[in-house]
């Protein structure tokens, strides 16, 4: 617990040096090793550039933060750096090395310009930020407190290390498709089966067709739709429809019967014709090997690739027909993993965006 606080300006006790932002076309013409830091929203620098170049300003051991781009975020560089015009530095004034911690000051500062909603329309510039007050520990004697202030870091390091090992969970774990194993007899057909699959491409939408509520549109990411169309397209929406997309990320999604859309050319649509195979099962054979056709914006999942390269293996019986009593078991094992995988992930992205809150 701290037991005292005061008050004080960041004016007080930095300084917030006039800069000449370094720019992209300057990093490319004086590439070397000195890291050059902009708005982003992690200690990722921009570029590098060389070390002593004269119309150059560097800085070292000192804060950042951001006037632009992620707006607020804070760092503590305890090295050489410079910057561009997105972020700027703080430089503790001298006689405070012994009493400020930066890397309490980074939290605190941080936290504080973070409360107050800067954006790109509402920047977080030198003259707003060096009037802004923040709390730092004080002892008996009215001094700065090193020792709580290192503490107070110490511990937030800490508990901040453990939230981005969550998060990286998390990350991993949102993207990641559960494969069920399964060793009962398979039979592996093509998407290009016409007996089994009806595929087609969806038409192209032009802008001034979108409106704010109707029928939504489906494009290349199949899980959100980008609009909605007064009307929807021809295909038949009395039996489910698997749709997948064919730039950018490679995957399918499911949309149940009754349900009408309207799918862009950059969207296709997989209709079922063979009343034993399950769409729900063919949704999760098909999500289980998508990542083996190495589809992307350059290899597109065109409808004449999809139809070449797509196999899926689907559970038969003895007699060799479509075993809909083994594909509904796959399809519960699957709903449960995916039940699984979801509250995991509802749970680590809470856990990894908890507050640290230190009581005064």
């Amino acid at each position: 617990m701290i037991k005292k606080t005061k008050l004080v300006p960041l004016s007080e006790i930095f300084h917030f040096p006039a800069i000449r932002g370094v720019t992209q076309e300057f990093i490319r013409n004086h590439e070397g090793n000195i890291p050059v830091y902009g708005g982003r929203k992690t200690e990722t620098p921009i570029g590098f550039i060389g070390d002593d170049i004269p119309e150059v300003t560097y800085f070292n051991n000192c804060l950042g933060w951001n006037r632009e781009g992620s707006v607020g975020y804070v760092f503590w560089h305890k090295h050489k750096f410079t910057t561009n015009d997105h972020h700027r530095p703080m430089v503790l004034k001298e006689g405070y090395q012994n009493s400020i911690h930066l890397g309490y000051m980074q939290i605190i500062v941080q936290k504080k310009l973070l409360s107050l909603g800067f954006e790109w329309s509402k920047t977080a510039s030198k003259e707003k930020v060096k009037e802004i007050e923040v709390e730092i520990p004080i002892n008996d004697k009215d001094n700065f407190d090193f020792e709580v202030q290192n503490d107070i870091f110490l511990k937030y390091r800490k508990i901040h290390g453990i939230q981005n090992q969550l998060s990286q969970y998390y990350e991993t774990l949102k993207d990641a498709y559960i494969i069920i194993n399964d060793e009962s007899p398979k039979a592996s057909v093509a998407l290009s089966d016409e007996k089994l699959f009806s595929l087609a491409i969806g038409k192209r939408v032009l802008k001034r067709e979108i409106i704010d509520e109707g029928v939504p549109v489906y494009s290349a990411n199949v899980f959100e739709p980008f609009g909605f169309v007064k009307k929807s397209s021809n295909v038949d929406f009395s039996t489910p429809s698997l749709i997948w997309g064919i730039d950018g990320i490679f995957d399918w999604n499911y949309l149940p019967q009754d349900y009408p859309f309207y799918p862009t050319d950059h969207c296709g649509v997989l209709k079922i014709l063979e009343p034993t195979i399950l769409p729900e099962y063919l949704l999760y054979a098909l999500r289980a090997t998508k990542e083996i056709y190495g589809f992307d914006r350059t290899y597109r999942a065109s409808l004449k690739n999809i139809k070449e390269n797509v196999t899926v293996d689907i559970p038969i019986t003895s007699n060799g027909e479509f075993d809909t009593v083994k594909q509904q078991e796959v399809i519960q094992k699957y709903k449960k993993n995916e039940m699984i995988r979801t509250t995991l992930c509802s749970q680590l992205e809470k856990m990894s965006s908890v507050t640290v809150e230190f009581e005064n």
